[in-house]
C-alpha cells in the first residue's frame, strides 16, 4: 500500500556536533547504530532516475531488509508541493500485495512470486531489464523523541554525511524550526542517490527535471498512473 513519506532532508550551515547538541536538549535520544547497503535498480536509459523515482532493495547489517518504490510528484494546490510516494515491503515477503503494486507501476507482469530474499527479487527486477549498479554504503546514527520522529545521519561512501528528519503525525518542517534558524540549514531536494550519482557517475541533471515541475505539474506521471495521480490533487 503506498503512503506518503514525511520526510525531509537537511543540509547543516552549522557544525554537526553544535547539532547534535541540540536535538539532544529537545529529547531525541540515540537509539541505534547500523550499516546499511542499498542497491538501486534502473533500466539501461535511466527511466526511474529521469522521471524522479527510484527502486531499492536494502540490506541492514548484511542481512536483507526491505525493498522500496519511491516516486516525487509535484500538486500544485497542496501547501507542501511536493508528494514523495512510498511504496515499501520487509522481508521475509509474507505478503506480496506490495510487491505486486510495485511491479504493476513499472509496467512488469506481476504474478504469484515465492521470493525468498534479495537475491531472488534482484533477479526477477534484472530479467526485465533493470541494473542494480548502484550500490550505496553507509553508515546510519538514528535518533529518536517521544512523538515518534526520528533523526538519520548517514555517513555514505562516495558522497560525504546526509541528515534527514522523518516524522509519523508531525509537520517536519515544524520539527525543524524548533532545532534550527532559518540561516542555520537549507532544504534539499536531492536524494541520497541522486547525490552518489552526481559523483560516481556525474549525473547533474536532477535539478533540471525538479524544474520542470514549475513548467508542467504532471510532466512525470505515466499513464497507469493517471487515476492514482487524479487523488492526491
Amino acid at each position: 500500500m503506498s503512503k506518503e513519506e514525511k520526510e525531509i532532508k537537511i543540509e547543516l550551515n552549522i557544525p554537526l556536533n553544535v547539532f547534535l547538541g541540540r536535538i539532544k536538549k529537545l529529547g531525541f535520544k540515540k537509539q541505534k547504530q547500523i550499516t546499511q547497503s542499498d542497491n538501486y535498480f534502473d533500466t539501461s536509459d535511466w527511466k526511474l532516475y529521469k522521471s524522479v523515482s527510484s527502486l531499492r532493495i536494502r540490506k541492514v547489517d548484511g542481512k536483507d531488509h526491505s525493498f522500496t518504490f519511491k516516486k516525487v510528484f509535484h500538486i500544485p494546490n497542496r501547501d507542501n508541493f511536493q508528494y514523495v510516494e512510498e511504496i515499501e515491503d520487509i522481508f521475509p515477503i509474507l505478503n506480496d500485495s506490495n510487491l505486486k503494486s510495485i511491479f504493476n507501476r513499472l509496467g512488469m507482469q506481476s504474478k504469484d512470486y515465492n521470493i525468498k530474499n534479495g537475491l531472488e527479487l534482484a533477479d526477477i527486477f534484472k530479467q526485465h531489464g533493470y541494473r542494480g549498479e548502484q550500490v550505496l554504503n553507509k553508515t546510519r546514527l538514528a535518533f529518536l523523541d517521544d512523538r515518534n520522529n526520528e533523526i538519520v545521519i548517514d555517513d555514505v561512501d562516495n558522497v560525504g554525511v546526509i541528515i534527514e528528519l522523518e516524522c509519523q503525525e508531525c509537520n517536519p518542517l515544524e520539527i525543524v524550526k524548533e532545532i534550527l534558524q532559518d540561516e542555520e540549514w537549507n532544504r534539499s531536494f536531492k536524494g541520497t542517490s541522486y547525490l552518489w550519482l552526481e559523483k560516481v557517475k556525474g549525473f547533474d541533471d536532477h535539478l533540471d527535471y525538479q524544474n520542470k515541475f514549475k513548467e508542467s505539474a504532471d510532466w512525470n506521471v505515466w499513464d497507469n498512473e493517471r487515476d492514482f495521480y487524479l487523488t492526491l490533487s
